[in-house]
């Protein structure tokens, strides 16, 4: 080895370079100046090179655009040299196929436990549920039995409590006026053109089926000159505004009259009469 050579030891070269590097031009040393030529060089080498990558990286992508889903043999031996060429980069270890085969394995060893446990658990509830649901259901139907039963029984109390209604046995005649409270009384004076109501009062209600009827007659012009004629579901009452008959050819609001109130049959046979009610208008 030459005394040149030994100056720049393989162990030292690279702090040797620095310190070439830092002295600059302004040292006179012929090693100083080749250093800086080798770092100036080096530079610009790097420069180019980066310019030369952005623009094959670019040119890649553009063909890469044009022909989707197709690559030609000459691209794609262009981007494995690209490939390959590009500066070092760090490489993701990946996991040799025996460990990830054994990692596959652990994980559905693990979902079969998970779905044995779930599966024991779900048998286990369903088991005691099973003893619960038939005791509920027999008690449910006894209890069901036993609500028809009452049922029964209080339908049958209620048909045999419910009493018969009482059929009617008798009426009575009431007048009514402006300024005269009901009254029964036998002969009433009012005064001309007030107008009167009459309504018939049954002991009892009348039935259904138009078993009964009850009505309101005067005594003038004939014996029985029928002005209200009421049958079910006219149960409570029967009532008659007092005015001009025309089938009678009488004018009730005038003069002095006579009238009762009736209790008959659905044959049209009169059952019972009123106490009668004079009226005489003044």
């Amino acid at each position: 080895m030459s005394k040149q050579d030994d100056q720049f030891l393989p162990e030292q070269v690279d702090e040797q370079i620095e310190t070439l590097a830092h002295l600059g031009n302004s040292s006179a040393l012929p090693e100083a100046r080749l250093a800086s030529d080798l770092h100036q060089v080096y530079d610009e080498e790097h420069e180019i090179a980066e310019r030369v990558w952005v623009r094959l990286n670019r040119h890649i992508t553009q063909n890469s655009r044009g022909r989707t889903g197709q690559k030609h043999p000459k691209d794609q031996a262009r981007h494995m040299l690209v490939k390959e060429a590009q500066p070092m980069k760090t490489k993701v270890t990946q996991q040799p196929p025996a460990k990830n085969r054994w990692h596959v394995l652990e994980t559905f060893a693990a979902i079969l436990v998970i779905v044995a446990l779930v599966g024991s658990m779900a048998l286990l509830l369903r088991l005691r549920q099973a003893p619960q649901s038939s005791q509920g259901s027999k008690g449910t139907a006894t209890s069901t039995t036993q609500a028809l039963n009452v049922t029964t029984a209080t339908a049958i109390l209620t048909a045999t409590a419910t009493p018969i209604p009482e059929p009617p046995t008798s009426v009575m005649l009431s007048i009514s006026a402006s300024g005269i409270p009901p009254t029964t009384q036998s002969e009433i004076t009012i005064p001309s053109g007030t107008i009167v109501t009459l309504t018939v009062i049954p002991d009892h209600s009348l039935l259904p089926f138009q078993t009964f009827t009850m009505g309101i007659y005067a005594t003038d012009p004939y014996g029985f000159s029928e002005l209200q004629y009421c049958t079910y579901p006219k149960t409570g009452t029967c009532s008659y505004t007092i005015a001009y008959s025309s089938s009678e050819r009488t004018d009730y609001t005038k003069g002095k009259h006579t009238f009762r109130a009736f209790l008959g049959d659905i044959g049209g046979a009169i059952l019972e009469n009123s106490s009668s009610i004079t009226i005489t208008w003044s």
